[in-house]
């Protein structure tokens, strides 16, 4: 059962070298390994090699068909209950390498419950002793990608897919305090080799970024993931489905992890595809040589044949999960009639902030229509199918909690005003308030409160502009 799997480009131009010294380190430093150095002194000097040393067996590949070169390893262990097998393919062609790596774990024993999935520690090492390569315009590593002011080409690019990535872009957004949901840091750690992760440098980028990308971009502390040449994206909000940061953390890494093991491969990164090229690489030594062995000619054709049954059967494996998928969206898809809005150049302050302004408008409308009349009936079926939060309403009380009373900014009146995306800057006698950096939605408060009342009526014009 395969647990894990990513591609992703390596550092190049030593012949492979710096790749098979991290491969030895990773073998002989395991602390399950009963491997010695001298054990694998010769695994990679060309050909098929294999070693075996208790319960563990090990086989090198090293070999090279037109310009592609291969450096492959598998790597097995037999433990008592379960068969652990770990393939490193290393291909190299034209000045560029990537590498692709693979796990899976099979139970000997139909009662013992296998591991949870994690990701190998070749990744890092490979990362940290050989470096990571050029995906596109991003490097590969295992820190995030800060973005600039002057980034707005490039956080476009990525996330219309247009970047040239193979690798999954998470974007993590500013949130209205100018901060992160999730460490990105950290995140970035934890995807090190199977996604890259985008910080966002501030707000006013994110407002920027919507022209250029049609209201597509996550923004106000949301997460996205946007899977490479524009083939899709998905959005994770804290408070929505998730109840704390730790959650949308170990989400994602679930969510990027699943996705790659369902992902085809790159064929060039494969074990099938060097033992492919060696297979070749025989065949037209034996041609080169005038060999009439017609019995070898047929050990390395069957060969190669059963690496194009390999691949085949990966194939057809992948169109059962394809068609498996798509069996799931039809059975998912609703079958009452949808109707589709375009909002235009407009993008939610919060989530799902012009859906619940539409739900509370037609519930208004729908009061003020007769009985048993065609909108009323219309109105009822789309607010009885399409519920909204409370989200309006807990905002108007929030604006009313922080302004009632209202004689002087305080700490924690500008705390509450900014947590719900108030910008505050000062003009003379009067602060001024600006809503999600939006000039439209702008309000003037006195630096004292001129009667006790003065901020309570700030906070309905505020509600009755914005909420």
């Amino acid at each position: 059962m395969l647990s894990f799997s990513t591609e992703f480009p390596l550092a190049c131009g030593d012949d492979g070298r710096s790749f098979i010294n991290a491969i030895n380190y990773w073998i002989v430093n395991s602390p399950h390994t009963e491997i010695e150095p001298q054990h694998i002194s010769g695994l990679f000097s060309g050909g098929l090699r294999k070693v075996e040393v208790a319960h563990q067996q090990v086989e090198g590949l090293a070999t090279k068909i037109g310009e592609t070169k291969f450096i492959a390893l598998r790597h097995i262990t037999n433990e008592p209950d379960i068969q652990w097998i770990t393939s490193i393919v290393h291909s190299e062609l034209s000045g560029e390498a990537w590498v692709g790596i693979r796990t899976s774990r099979e139970s000997v024993n139909p009662i013992v419950q296998l591991p949870a999935a994690r990701k190998p520690v070749i990744v890092k090492i490979l990362l940290d002793q050989v470096g990571g390569g050029q995906d596109g315009r991003l490097a590969v590593s295992g820190s995030q990608h800060e973005l600039s002011s002057n980034d707005i080409n490039l956080a476009s690019a990525l996330i219309k897919g247009q970047a040239g990535c193979r690798l999954p872009i998470i974007y993590i957004s500013r949130s209205f305090s100018e901060g992160f949901v999730v460490n990105p840091g950290v995140l970035a750690r934890d995807l090190a080799g199977m996604a890259h992760v985008i910080a966002e440098p501030n707000r006013p980028f994110s407002r920027r970024l919507q022209i250029d990308v049609k209201s597509e971009n996550v923004y106000g502390g949301a997460v996205g993931i946007y899977w490479p040449d524009g083939t899709g994206m998905k959005k994770l909000f804290l408070g929505r489905h998730f109840e704390s940061s730790a959650d949308i953390k170990k989400h994602i890494v679930e969510e990027i992890r699943s996705a790659l093991l369902n992902r085809r491969p790159l064929h060039r990164c494969t074990w099938a595809a060097a033992n492919e090229a060696e297979s070749r690489r025989l065949i037209e030594d034996l041609r080169a040589s005038g060999s009439q062995e017609i019995e070898k000619y047929v050990e390395y054709f069957d060969k190669e044949l059963t690496s194009k049954s390999d691949q085949l059967a990966s194939a057809e494996q992948e169109i059962r999960r394809l068609e498996a998928q798509m069996r799931g969206i039809s059975a998912k898809t609703p079958s009452g009639a949808e109707l589709k809005i375009s909002t235009g150049s407009e993008q939610d302050f919060f989530p799902d902030e012009m859906l619940n302004i539409v739900i509370d408008c037609l519930d208004s409308a729908s009061k003020g229509l007769i009985a048993d009349c065609r909108r009323s009936h219309v109105l009822g079926e789309i607010l009885a199918n399409n519920q909204g939060s409370k989200e309006l309403n807990n905002r108007r009380e929030k604006i009313k909690a922080a302004l009632r009373g209202y004689s002087s900014m305080t700490k924690a009146t500008s705390d509450s005003l900014t947590e719900m995306g108030f910008d505050i800057s000062e003009e003379g006698k009067h602060y001024k308030l600006t809503y999600n950096g939006d000039g439209r939605y702008t309000f003037s408060l006195s630096k004292s409160g001129s009667d006790h009342r003065s901020g309570l009526n700030l906070a309905s014009d505020i509600s009755k502009t914005v909420f």
